[in-house]
C-alpha cells in the first residue's frame, strides 16, 4: 500500500501489479478482494481445476509448485520472526513428490440444484454448495465413490437437508480412502434417518473398493459436521493403512493424517529428535496411536492421551495388531488430564510430543508443561503461527533446536512443521 500497510490479497502473486476491492482496513494491514491482475507473475500457471478460485480448497494451484514451497518455508522463519525468535534453526522443506491426488480423505456436502441432488464443495465463506464430482487434490478412489454416490442418491431420490426450515436428510458424505488396501469407508452425514439409506449403503458396496458404509446423526445448526452416533449400514467398519512399517486401523470418525506418504516425513522428522531407549514419553493429542507406535520403537514407555473415543479404540486395536506392548493409552481432554498428573506429582517424563489442534497449546497445558519440565518437547503443528506463538511462551524454560517444515497438504496454504525444544541445562540439540 502506498501508507506502508501490507495488502492481504487472495489469488495474488508476490512481485505481482494487480487491482483489488478493499474490504477490510485495520491499522497495520489491509485486506481486499483482487479484481484483476495487470502484470503477472513468471511463476502464475494455469490451475488444473475448473472451480479454482471459487471453492474454499487448495488456493494456491495457480502458482509454481517450487515457489510454493519457497513461500511455506519463509512463512515457518517469519512466524518465528514475530514472537523474537531464531528463524536460523529452521531447516528446508520437505516437499511432496506428487502435489496432487494425496489426500486420503475427502468431507462434501450435499444440495438439490436444477431438482437434482449434487454433492460438492462450498464456496468461500458461504455454505452454497458448488457441484464438483471431481477434485484434483484427492485419492482416485475418493472422486471414484463421490461420483457414485451422487447418482446412487438420485437414483433413490433421497431429500437433501434444509437449512433453514431444518428438514431432509443428506447433509455431508465423508469418504475415507487407504492406499495401503485400496479400500474405501463411506459416512452418510444426516439431520436424520430414512428408510431408504440402507438401500444406498448397499449399492455403495457394490463398488468393490467400499469397504463399509455408515451412518452419522447430526441435529446441531452451525459449522459443527459430524453428530455424536454413528452406526454401521453395510460391509466393514474399519480399514487398514500402513505408515513408516506400522498398519494403523481407521474408523469412520477417527482422525489419520490425509496424506500418508507426507505424514511419514513428517514423523520421521519428529521421531529423528527423540534419543533411543532414554525414560519415559508422553504422546499428547495422540489420535489412533501412530506417533504413540512408531515411538515406542525407540523408548522404554511411552503414555499416549487421546479425548475421542474411537481413535482411543482403534489405537488400542494398533498396538495389539504392531504388537506393541510398551505404550499406555488414556482417554480424556489434554488440558485436564496433563494438569491432573502434574497436580498428583507423577513425575516428569523424559520427553513430551504434542501434536495439538490448529489453535495450539490451550495456557493450561503450557502451564502443566512448565511445571513439569521435561527434558525434551518435540511440537508437530499443522498451524505456523499458534506453533511460534507457544515457542515463545515456553522460552523461559526451552531453547528451539530444530524445526522442519514439511508440505503435508499441498497447493494449499497449509504447512507443518516438526520442532524440537529442548530445557536449558540440556542446551541446544
Amino acid at each position: 500500500m502506498p501508507d506502508g500497510r501490507l495488502a492481504f490479497i487472495p489469488y495474488a502473486l508476490p512481485g505481482e501489479t494487480v487491482s483489488a476491492r478493499i474490504q477490510e482496513g485495520r491499522k497495520d494491514y489491509v485486506r481486499a478482494a483482487l479484481q484483476a491482475v495487470i502484470r503477472s507473475s513468471p511463476s502464475r500457471i494455469r490451475p488444473v481445476c475448473p472451480i479454482f478460485g471459487r471453492c474454499g480448497g487448495c488456493s494456491l494451484q495457480h502458482w509454481q509448485y517450487p515457489r510454493e514451497l519457497t513461500y511455506k518455508e519463509e512463512r515457518v522463519r517469519r512466524a518465528l520472526t514475530q514472537v523474537g525468535q531464531d528463524p536460523q534453526v529452521v531447516a528446508s522443506i520437505r516437499g511432496s513428490a506428487d502435489p496432487l491426488g494425496y489426500r486420503n480423505k475427502g468431507q462434501f456436502p450435499f444440495a438439490r440444484v436444477g431438482g437434482k441432488v449434487v454433492l460438492g464443495l462450498y464456496r468461500k465463506g458461504t455454505h452454497e454448495v458448488i457441484p464438483a464430482r471431481h477434485c484434483d487434490i484427492q485419492d482416485d478412489r475418493v472422486n471414484a465413490v463421490l461420483s457414485l454416490a451422487e447418482t446412487a442418491a438420485n437414483d433413490l431420490d433421497l431429500p437433501v437437508y434444509d437449512e433453514p426450515m431444518k428438514t431432509g436428510v443428506l447433509r455431508h458424505l465423508l469418504i475415507r480412502s487407504s492406499k495401503f488396501q485400496g479400500r474405501v469407508l463411506v459416512l452418510i452425514v444426516a439431520y436424520q434417518g430414512h428408510p431408504r439409506l440402507g438401500e444406498w449403503a448397499q449399492a455403495l458396496c457394490r463398488m468393490k473398493e467400499v469397504a463399509g458404509v455408515a451412518l452419522n446423526i447430526n441435529q446441531t445448526t452451525g459449522n459443527r459436521v459430524l453428530g455424536s452416533t454413528t452406526q454401521l449400514l453395510a460391509g466393514e467398519p474399519s480399514i487398514l493403512e500402513q505408515l513408516l512399517g506400522d498398519t494403523f486401523q481407521l474408523s469412520f470418525t477417527s482422525f489419520f493424517q490425509v496424506n500418508p506418504r507426507q505424514a511419514g516425513i513428517l514423523y520421521e522428522a519428529a521421531l529423528g529428535f527423540l534419543p533411543e531407549f532414554k525414560g519415559e514419553v508422553w504422546d499428547l493429542y495422540s489420535g489412533v496411536g501412530t506417533l504413540a507406535c512408531l515411538a515406542a520403537r525407540r523408548s522404554k514407555q511411552v503414555v499416549a492421551l487421546e479425548l475421542n473415543g474411537d481413535a482411543v479404540r482403534d489405537a488400542r486395536h494398533n498396538l495389539m495388531i504392531n504388537q506393541v506392548a510398551n505404550v499406555s493409552i488414556h482417554q480424556g481432554r489434554v488440558e485436564d488430564m496433563v494438569q491432573g498428573w502434574v497436580d498428583q506429582g507423577r513425575r516428569s517424563p523424559d520427553t513430551v510430543i504434542v501434536d495439538p489442534p490448529r489453535a495450539g497449546l490451550a495456557p493450561t497445558v503450557i502451564k502443566a508443561l512448565q511445571q513439569l519440565l521435561p527434558g525434551r518437547i518435540i511440537y508437530v503443528s499443522c498451524n505456523p503461527e499458534t506453533w511460534a506463538r507457544d515457542v515463545g511462551r515456553l522460552s523461559a524454560h526451552y531453547v528451539l533446536s530444530s524445526a522442519i517444515p514439511v508440505d503435508m497438504f499441498p497447493r494449499t496454504d497449509h504447512v507443518e512443521v516438526a520442532s524440537l525444544l529442548t530445557y536449558g541445562p540440556y542446551g541446544p540439540g
